[in-house]
């Protein structure tokens, strides 16, 4: 009997053997005029699933508390490189009195979950308040002063906030805490955070991108090709004054700073932005007859490298980015080509598609870089390309909560990649959704650090993207198109802010494509722990049942 309610507990627990937990203490702000500070409590159980993410609250979150929570999930994942769909999260929100709203416990729900999904314990005397930004940048929060206040009166003896948080009033803390032992920790990304929060340190290794020797004499080649390009067209023209060619003299000066920085892809930047100005000069004083021949010319080489792109048999990540920045300058090519007919000719726009078209040609010379081959059938693109759509369509509702109205143009972008869907341009499709996605994390970014402190946030940024890249080189691949716009970004940090920002998460999220193809591999052995352990619980379970008839069969045959 002892073993029969034995075996029944066993079956009873069979659910739970693979669930995981944990708990750590939010910071709120709440009240009539949320003035008031507060600490709710956030419990997470994973299980195996299928990825779903369920929130339970009480009292009940505001949705950018949900939609946070989903982001958070995203960045835990992403910072371990963890395929998390093979998981389910249950998040639980307990509060005393306040609703928790707002996206300042985006942090911990990261940290929450890093910490669950690792088997790591978290130190309860301490408690961080912060948003997460994309790269795992922690970003400032909204009543920081009421929140330590807070920390301060729950016998919390450390309190972690973000570093670029400028509205701390620290006289008035340091008043509060006169007779209370709290630390107060400024910290900058998820590593400084864990280290505080689980002793455990994930700083990221001091060391440089090493950059493909292969990638970095076509760039280089490239970069010349435009800018010797820019030396020809200028020989035509005679007007050297009008703003198009002061803006287009600009960017030859920005070409040869790059280009003592060996910044092949943002000396090719610079010299493709100077010839489009160039061009439209050069076209602006041609007669009709001649528009006409270079219009007929221009329609000609559009359908010739449209074909030859199509040709190409795609086999790494290499080929894949190649050919989506490929395919991306052909469209805005043939969409401005569009617009005009051969009776009806613009000099700007052809001057514009001509240019467009040979930076096409020119990042052809991208195809069989060498790299490792990768599993890119059409049924894997589709996939990806529905992933990014979904992730670009809840960034964007992220920040419109804010913003209302205000990402209308990014919002387009994911329109276009629905319609490349559609046509079964999957390719396409993920390179714009990727941008779009970046879009809406710039716009989060920009809403949460002060505009004093864009740079210092951008080295962040920055060292967030090495570590991208010099995990990517580590798996035997190197993501051109992520490093271009990494290089761009550093360049553009002297000039443009914003523009500089806007690469950066052109980089960030562009260098990460592999998570949604496999390596191709000869023989594929999966091997799955939990499943090993199910198997197992369960043999050990079926011997105890055996066990147990046998006896009673024993039993029965005595007289």
């Amino acid at each position: 009997m002892r073993l029969l309610n034995i075996v029944i507990i066993m079956l009873l627990l069979i659910p739970l053997v693979h669930a995981k937990s944990g708990k750590m203490s939010l910071l709120t702000v709440g009240g009539p005029d949320e003035t008031k500070g507060g600490v709710a409590d956030l419990f997470l159980e994973v299980k195996p699933g299928k990825g779903t993410i369920y929130i339970d609250s009480f009292p009940l979150t505001k949705l950018d508390t949900q939609i946070s929570t989903r982001f958070a999930n995203e960045v835990a994942c992403d910072f371990l490189k963890k395929d998390c769909s093979k998981y389910d999260f249950f998040y639980t929100i307990r509060a005393k009195a306040t609703i928790v709203g707002g996206p300042s416990a985006g942090a911990a729900i990261t940290v929450l979950t890093i910490s669950v999904l690792s088997d790591l314990e978290l130190d309860e005397n301490t408690i961080l308040t912060g948003t997460i930004n994309s790269g795992g940048l922690i970003g400032p929060v909204a009543g920081i002063n009421k929140k330590i206040e807070a920390a301060i009166d729950n016998d919390f003896t450390k309190v972690l906030i973000p570093k670029w948080q400028s509205s701390l009033n620290i006289s008035k803390i340091e008043e509060k805490k006169l007779d209370k032992k709290i630390t107060i920790v400024k910290v900058k990304n998820l590593e400084e955070a864990l280290y505080h929060l689980t002793g455990k340190d994930f700083s990221r290794v001091d060391q440089n991108v090493a950059v493909l020797k292969e990638y970095s004499n076509r760039m280089e080649e490239v970069a010349e090709t435009l800018c010797q390009r820019s030396q020809d067209i200028l020989l035509k023209i005679n007007e050297t004054n009008s703003s198009l060619y002061t803006i287009a003299e600009n960017f030859l000066n920005r070409s040869e700073d790059a280009k003592i920085k060996n910044y092949y892809y943002a000396r090719a930047s610079y010299c493709f932005s100077a010839n489009l100005r160039l061009r439209d000069i050069e076209f602006s004083n041609k007669s009709i007859e001649e528009l006409q021949n270079l219009y007929n010319e221009t329609k000609e080489d559009l359908k010739s490298v449209k074909e030859s792109v199509y040709q190409k048999n795609l086999t790494t990540l290499s080929d894949l980015e190649t050919y989506m920045v490929v395919k991306e300058r052909l469209s805005e090519a043939e969409g401005h080509f569009d617009t005009i007919t051969y009776e009806n000719v613009s000099s700007s726009v052809l001057a514009y598609t001509k240019e467009r078209l040979f930076s096409a040609v020119t990042w052809s010379k991208f195809f069989g870089l060498k790299g490792r081959k990768t599993e890119l059938d059409e049924n894997h693109l589709k996939n990806g390309c529905l992933k990014k759509i979904a992730e670009a369509e809840e960034r964007i509702n992220y920040a419109e909560l804010y913003l209302p109205g205000f990402l209308g143009a990014t919002k387009e972008i994911v329109e276009d990649a629905f319609e490349n869907y559609n046509q079964g341009e999957f390719a396409l499709c993920i390179f714009k959704a990727s941008k779009a996605k970046a879009e809406a994390n710039i716009l989060l970014t920009a809403l949460a650090i002060h505009e004093d402190e864009m740079e210092n946030v951008l080295e962040e940024k920055f060292e967030a993207i090495k570590k991208v890249i010099l995990e990517q080189e580590a798996k035997k691949i190197f993501p051109i198109l992520g490093y271009s716009y990494f290089e761009y970004s550093r360049s553009l940090i002297d000039y443009d802010i914003v523009l500089s920002l806007t690469f950066a998460e052109y980089a960030l999220e562009l260098s990460k494509l592999d998570m949604y193809f496999p390596t191709k591999k000869r023989i594929s052995i999966n091997i799955d722990p939990a499943g090993i352990q199910t198997f197992l619980f369960g043999f050990v379970i079926g011997a105890a049942l055996v066990l147990l008839i046998t006896l009673r069969k024993r039993k029965k045959s005595r007289f």
